[in-house]
């Protein structure tokens, strides 16, 4: 009798046990929960009716939150209840920006191009081409940056009790994203699924990128669940079939001190400083929008990006960050700068790159640009064009401009200037050296006469190479010579020149082919007389 009675208590006591509201309710750490601050007037019933999924019982609320009297809730206090318990209305993502190539499928849809005002929904797959993005916007306020040659599927997007808190599942299939989980209580549900691994994520900053049978995860802000591995701020992992490995810290951002506030040139080339032990670096461009809208997305070796598309001028902001050899990329660096590369400097013509002038004026000229109101063209003696300028000119409406300018180097750039004032960069620059002319070849040395004629003799230039013009005519124009040659000797033989009066010049020549001015022409008579070397010769070669 002692036992029977015995096993009836023991049976009472674990029945009792195993109704107590602690071990019916999900335990908090088990299960998500939703904290509710309960309003006047509210009773577990007409909670059930209003946040509660069908087939949800408030008799479950009453376990959990241990509540005497369901029709009588106090005013002010937290009721918790189960995410899995709430009604679940599905909403709409907006899209927020698109660029390029974006498309959508609807579930047993056709693949479209998707519009900027078209509102995405659970079933709905969106893709994006080469440098093409979207950014969307979910109900919660979170965002999400889709980049180029990704595929993503809208699981789930809901609000969860009609209010409240929201349940979002998404699917990466291909290439890269990254997320803005907005924090809120009670914390929004933010599930992302990969073809390796699934990420649960609460209120932060997230990257997630598909690469090959790999999945890399980064986590800038807050806290994400890769699988069963716990990934903190400041930590990449890398997910294969294989497991997740073991977080790594990010890489430490590059610096974007270098890059200037204003670019001038296209193709864009944008340095930035190396990062140590970096393997590669992943540079973004993108525009001024508030949320910013990505325009390009690169991967280079070397600490340069560079991209040769035509962009409009504008307002832009360069994000770099470096990847290891793991493929885990770091904390990124931001930098805004201005583009202003239109209208695009004129062609230079004349004088060419590293031309040498020996002439005293100089002729610039350049290319027409269309719709050119004017152009301005400077010209310096240092490379940075520090004043004092030698030319300096804002109004010119032709494509020509000539300037005496002394001997020396010069630098010289021209810009183009269209209508109303909008004036573009200046071009390139361009260096000409404006060389003083050949000496001149040294006084003429008394003639000798011989059975062979005249020989004129000069004294040469003491510079290695020098050459000499030397022209006989017997009119003082020299229109058409009778002896007009070049010689590197300093002397020319007149064979027993008939009677009559000749006109003799010379002038030098550089090894470069410059050429100094002749020389004042000195007169020669010859004589009729039989002894026709008895002649007079005045020298006068005056240089």
């Amino acid at each position: 009798m002692h036992s029977n009675l015995a096993l009836r208590l023991l049976a009472f006591a674990v029945a009792l046990f195993l109704s107590s509201p602690a071990l019916t309710a999900p335990p908090a750490t088990a299960v998500e929960l939703w904290d509710y601050r309960v309003e006047p007037g509210d009773t577990l019933i007409a909670l059930q009716a209003r946040l509660l999924r069908p087939g949800a019982r408030w008799e479950d609320l009453q376990k959990l939150n241990r509540i005497a009297k369901p029709s009588r809730l106090r005013s002010g206090s937290v009721l918790r209840i189960p995410l899995t318990l709430l009604r679940a209305e599905p909403v709409d993502a907006e899209v927020i920006h698109s660029r390029g190539e974006v498309f959508v499928e609807r579930a047993g849809g056709m693949r479209e191009p998707l519009s900027a005002t078209v509102a995405l929904r659970a079933g709905d797959t969106v893709s994006t081409g080469a440098q093409s993005s979207l950014s969307l916007r979910f109900v919660d306020g979170s965002t999400l940056l889709l980049g180029p040659q990704s595929r993503l599927r809208i699981d789930r997007h809901s609000r969860l009790g009609g209010e409240g808190s929201t349940d979002t599942q998404l699917r990466l299939d291909a290439g890269a994203l990254e997320t803005h989980v907005v924090p809120a209580k009670p914390a929004p549900r933010f599930e992302l699924r990969t073809p390796v691994v699934n990420l649960g994520v609460r209120g932060t900053d997230l990257r997630s990128r598909v690469d090959g049978v790999s999945v890399l995860t980064e986590v800038l802000q807050g806290r994400v669940v890769v699988g069963e591995q716990a990934l903190d701020a400041g930590f990449g992992t890398v997910a294969t079939a294989a497991g997740v490995q073991r977080p790594q810290p990010l890489p430490a951002a590059p610096s974007l001190a270098a890059l200037p506030s204003l670019v001038e040139r296209l193709p864009l080339q944008l340095a930035f400083a190396a990062v140590s032990d970096a393997a590669r670096y992943r540079a973004q461009l993108l525009d001024s929008a508030t949320p910013p809208a990505l325009l390009l997305d690169s991967i280079f070796d070397k600490p340069l990006a560079v991209w040769p598309d035509d962009l409009p001028d504008g307002r832009y902001e360069l994000r770099v960050r470096a990847a290891n050899r793991d493929g885990i990329e770091g904390l990124a660096t931001h930098q805004a700068f201005t583009l202003k590369a239109r209208p695009e400097p004129p062609f230079l013509l004349k004088p060419r790159a590293g031309e040498k002038l020996s002439q005293e004026t100089v002729v610039f000229a350049w290319s027409r640009y269309p719709g050119a109101e004017r152009y301005k063209l400077q010209v310096a003696l240092t490379p940075d064009f520090a004043p004092p300028l030698v030319v300096d000119r804002r109004d010119l409406t032709d494509s020509e401009f000539s300037a005496t300018l002394p001997p020396g180097e010069y630098h010289w750039r021209a810009a183009t200037v269209l209508a109303g004032g909008d004036s573009g960069p200046w071009g390139e620059t361009q260096v000409l050296t404006r060389e003083p002319p050949p000496p001149p070849a040294p006084a003429a040395q008394p003639p000798e006469a011989g059975d062979a004629g005249v020989l004129l003799r000069w004294g040469k230039v003491p510079l290695p190479g020098m050459r000499y013009q030397v022209q006989v005519a017997d009119e003082p124009s020299f229109a058409a010579p009778l002896v007009d040659e070049t010689t590197e000797v300093a002397e020319r033989l007149l064979s027993k020149p008939s009677p009559g009066l000749y006109y003799v010049r010379v002038r030098s020549i550089s090894p470069d082919g410059r050429t100094g001015a002749y020389g004042q022409p000195q007169t020669v008579e010859v004589p009729s007389s039989s002894r026709w070397w008895l002649w007079l010769l005045p020298l006068l070669l005056l240089l």
